[in-house]
């Protein structure tokens, strides 16, 4: 039989080193539990963990600042225009490079991005 600690999912877990530790790593992986870029489903427990705020800008090595992407989205995240933020811990707002923009949160992906009105008579 394996046991393991209990994992306060209300605790802010945090470290100075750049590698994410054990315990904030299986934190991050039970709050969002797939790859969190838009419309992706991937187990977040063969995800990477990304900064969402850049290591090298200033973002620490915590759980409001890391968040599941499978390699594919922490690729296409930190090569192109790609942007989000963390709205609250498992809530996020992407927005694309061509402006669209998504809130990915427990429940699924949400296009939040406007549609474009057409003129009066058009």
């Amino acid at each position: 039989m394996i046991i393991k600690p209990v994992i306060d999912l209300n605790k802010p877990l945090t470290t100075s080193a750049y590698q994410a530790t054990d315990a904030i790593r299986e934190h991050v992986i039970l709050r969002d539990r797939t790859c969190v870029h838009p419309y992706c489903t991937k187990n977040a427990r063969w995800a990477d963990l990304d900064h969402i705020i850049e290591w090298n800008l200033g973002g620490r090595t915590d759980t409001w600042n890391l968040a599941p992407l499978c390699r594919s989205h922490h690729r296409n995240k930190t090569f192109s225009a790609w942007t989000y933020t963390m709205i609250e811990p498992g809530s996020y707002l992407w927005r694309s490079p061509l402006g669209q923009v998504y809130l990915r949160d427990g429940t699924g992906t949400r296009d939040l991005t406007p549609r474009p009105v057409e003129p009066p008579g058009g």
